[in-house]
């Protein structure tokens, strides 16, 4: 029988699994890829909904911000797949930063936003699936970031550290 992880010393081997599982069903590799991936689908899905409902207003800071954001969730999982840290610190950032300015807008539009909008729930539950998404994604990333960091997740220990509950990937 090969060994899977030639260079953990064998003590490290039989530690077991060390790194945290992320909502109790990925390990932080894969947690990052698939949260990443589904907050991806969801904000594609938001970019064509409010082009096709014309929500924009021709507010291009919006615009951009889904564009940086999409790039973003491409390259954290990119970077997740190869191990890489940086840019999903970056990408932590970028999200703190889409928290704070989303945030900030919506208290100084809030009396516009609500005014122009009859269905004030709909408002409520946009944003609030926003945070969520965005608590989610942080958390994931962050788990990610300090087992790599810390050496717990690695292309070496990865065989170790591999686990989920429903799926293969």
């Amino acid at each position: 029988m090969t060994d899977s992880t030639p260079l953990i010393n064998d003590s490290r081997k039989k530690q077991g699994k060390l790194g945290h599982r992320v909502l109790c069903c990925c390990d932080s590799r894969k947690a990052v890829i698939l949260i990443n991936l589904f907050a991806l689908v969801l904000i594609v899905a938001g970019l064509i909904a409010a082009a096709v409902n014309n929500t924009f207003d021709s507010d291009t800071s919006a615009i951009i911000g889904y564009v940086i954001s999409i790039l973003f969730y491409l390259i954290v999982m990119f970077s997740a797949l190869q191990y890489h840290r940086c840019a999903v610190i970056v990408a932590i950032i970028w999200n703190l930063i889409v928290i704070v300015w989303t945030s900030v807008g919506l208290v100084m539009e809030r009396e516009t936003l609500f005014a122009k909008n009859q269905n004030q729930t709909d408002i409520i539950i946009y944003f609030t699936v926003f945070y969520v998404i965005h608590v989610f994604v942080i958390y994931a990333e962050w788990v990610y970031v300090s087992e790599v960091g810390k050496g717990i997740m690695s292309r070496e220990t990865h065989s170790r550290e591999k686990y989920s509950c429903c799926c293969n990937v």
